[in-house]
């Protein structure tokens, strides 16, 4: 009697931990996101942003100029979307999954739209420092940062979820957060943003993933449990 108890509470007790944890994140994040946004609104200067564009670029130099390059790209528009359209023909060839599919470009494909309407909002100018590379629209958040971390952090999510082994899973993990961190300083290396701009953008898509995540979680419970 007591064993089956404790199966029927056990049951939920991973998923809703998860449930937390990622309702404590989003929420963290919308504070941190909230306060560099209000500082942007007033027009106030970040002081850790000097401090940190002076510490990236001290390692300027021809060839990393060429390793940043490679890493902007790869956090591109361009690439993102072609990385995208890959991404869910994997996942219906191989895994037929419809509805992946349709959260994979709803995350990837309205965080774009939400970071447009955030830069307009913001309307905050880019750093006027010796750009190595041209950037045009506006600086805040910034959308390579907040694209990437969509869209690496969603397909993370489905290696987690997946039937792989754990060392792959944190190798997978570890790679694509590595991919996500130096596509952040890359533009902070370029001298197309400002360091608050990429800590924004982190913020501002690490919410609208969890957010997708969570609905993509509630329609796998919803057929599973009428199934």
């Amino acid at each position: 009697m007591i064993k089956r108890l404790i199966k029927k509470v056990s049951f939920p007790l991973i998923p809703t931990l998860l449930l937390l944890a990622g309702f404590g994140l989003a929420t963290a994040c919308l504070l941190i996101f909230a306060e560099l946004s209000e500082e942007v609104l007033e027009k106030e200067a970040f002081g850790f942003d000097p401090v940190i564009i002076d510490a990236v670029r001290s390692y300027s130099s021809p060839a990393m100029d060429r390793v940043m390059l490679v890493f902007t790209e790869i956090g591109s528009k361009l690439a993102l979307g072609v990385l995208v359209a890959a991404g869910m023909l994997w996942l219906w060839l191989k895994r037929k999954n419809i509805w992946g599919m349709l959260f994979f470009l709803i995350a990837v494909g309205g965080g774009g739209l939400l970071n447009l309407i955030l830069k307009n909002a913001f309307q905050r100018k880019r750093p006027d420092t010796d750009p190595i590379v041209e950037a045009l629209g506006f600086s805040f958040p910034s959308g390579h940062a907040m694209g990437s971390l969509v869209y690496y952090g969603f397909l993370g999510y489905l290696v987690v979820r997946s039937k792989r082994k754990t060392g792959i899973k944190f190798f997978w993990g570890f790679l694509f957060g590595f991919v996500i961190i130096l596509i952040g300083i890359s533009r902070i290396y370029l001298g197309v943003h400002y360091p608050s701009d990429v800590v924004a953008g982190y913020a501002a898509g690490l919410v609208w993933l969890l957010l997708c995540v969570a609905a993509l979680e509630a329609v796998y419970f919803y057929k599973q449990r009428n199934s």
